[in-house]
């Protein structure tokens, strides 16, 4: 899995950030060139978890 990173946090379902790591609130993505398109469009860098 992989989230996307943006300052001190992760995106979260609802596209807010969030400081927690719980893959059940993150936004999770399952394949990393989609992570890393959505993280260019936001400014933000891929993180895999899990």
């Amino acid at each position: 899995m992989f989230v996307v990173k943006v300052l001190h946090g992760y995106i979260a379902k609802d596209g807010k950030r969030t400081r927690n790591k719980n893959p059940r609130i993150l936004l999770t993505f399952s394949c990393k060139e989609h992570a890393e398109e959505f993280a260019n469009q936001i400014g933000g860098r891929v993180k895999q978890i899990g």
